[in-house]
């Protein structure tokens, strides 16, 4: 086994207890010998994501993205991260990204509807949950987001209503 290699499932071991400041070490050593694996970039930013370093791990998915840009894990991760920082329109870019590459990367879609829904936009929220629904209909999780979106939205459309009442 390559020491990078070997490295770097050290580095995972760290990772799966827990220990991710360990964890990075391990991983910046591989990076050192081995600085185009992707996985050890994405690993180690989900890593810093871990210690709430979400700036510092945009850009180590940064890098990740730039050596295979055609690779959803870390256009994904980069996007939870800046939702972490309440960056959403840069959120929705970077899952845009991952929906541009794979259509039925349903979690990116999620992600969508959640900060569409954050930013109060349930037209757009309510337009990725029914997206999901389509292909998996069967997601209690979703018809619950979905079904929140439509009740956060009617209050406006009652008081619409009720306002072309009086008129």
């Amino acid at each position: 086994m390559k020491p990078a290699k070997k490295l770097y499932k050290i580095g995972l071991k760290h990772y799966k207890y827990g220990h991710y400041e360990e964890a990075i070490k391990f991983f910046n050593e591989a990076l050192a010998m081995e600085p185009n694996i992707y996985e050890l970039w994405n690993q180690k930013g989900v890593a810093l994501d871990k210690l709430h370093k979400h700036e510092d791990a945009i850009k180590v998915y940064e890098q990740a993205i730039k050596l295979i840009p055609t690779k959803t894990t870390a256009w994904y991760n980069k996007g939870l991260a800046l939702k972490d920082l309440k960056k959403y329109d840069e959120a929705l870019k970077a899952f845009d990204e991952v929906t541009k590459l794979d259509i039925m990367k349903l979690s990116a879609h999620l992600e969508k509807g959640i900060i569409y829904d954050i930013l109060e936009n349930y037209p757009e929220s309510i337009k990725r949950y029914e997206a999901i629904l389509e292909i998996r209909p069967k997601s209690n999780n979703v018809r619950i987001k979905l079904n929140n979106a439509y009740e956060k939205q009617a209050p406006i459309s009652n008081a619409w209503k009720n306002k072309m009442k009086k008129d």
